[in-house]
């Protein structure tokens, strides 16, 4: 019987005890539930992030890319002169990247320029003649205009030139220049073209 009381005290201490602690092990089983909970949720909530963050870089470089395509704008330039006979007036045009747009680098078969669409399109010998250079989408910076007397048809014979600038706003017309020297570079003007395609230009005395 002495047995018999020790295993059933024994028993009922070990139920007393289970009682009592068996809350404690389900509690700590929930916390362990819930920080996992808490985890994947963090987790997702980082994915969302990324996801939300490259999203907007795509909405931006897609914004800018519009921007800058409605803001650009054509670009043409034409000389003209009106002298008879062996009057060769050439039109110098450099863009923003250090290109230098002439008879010599016309740009036509795009060999001279690859990364550019610009090129000088007519190129008269004799007058009257004219000349153009054309970009159908001109890069935002400084774009620079000169003359050069080629050849004439005698020494110190004078020769008028016009020039006219077009763009998608409107027109500018450019100094009316006399020639006189051969083989000598005579700078016009500058064009600053703006992000938003606007035109300033600065007129060489």
């Amino acid at each position: 019987m002495s047995v018999l009381d020790l295993f059933a005290a024994a028993l009922g201490g070990f139920i007393l005890i289970a009682v009592i602690l068996f809350p404690n092990y389900m509690k700590q089983e929930k916390v362990e539930i819930q920080l996992k909970d808490t985890q994947s949720s963090l987790a997702q909530c980082k994915k969302a992030e990324a996801q939300a963050q490259q999203a907007l870089a795509s909405k931006t470089a897609a914004l800018a890319s519009c921007e800058a395509s409605v803001g650009a704008t054509f670009l043409v330039v034409v000389i003209e002169w009106r002298a008879v006979g062996n009057y060769d007036i050439d039109v110098h045009v450099t863009d923003p990247d250090g290109n230098e747009f002439f008879w010599g680098k016309s740009n036509r078969d795009h060999r001279d320029f690859p990364a550019t669409d610009a090129q000088l399109s007519y190129d008269n010998t004799r007058g009257p003649g004219v000349e153009l250079w054309q970009h159908p989408k001109a890069k935002v910076g400084t774009y620079t205009i000169a003359y050069d007397y080629y050849a004439a048809p005698g020494p110190n014979q004078p020769v008028e030139v016009r020039g006219n600038v077009f763009y998608r706003n409107g027109r500018i017309q450019l100094p009316n220049v006399t020639l006189t020297e051969t083989h000598k570079l005579r700078p016009v003007a500058k064009l600053d073209v703006s992000q938003s395609g606007n035109i300033e230009a600065h007129f060489d005395p």
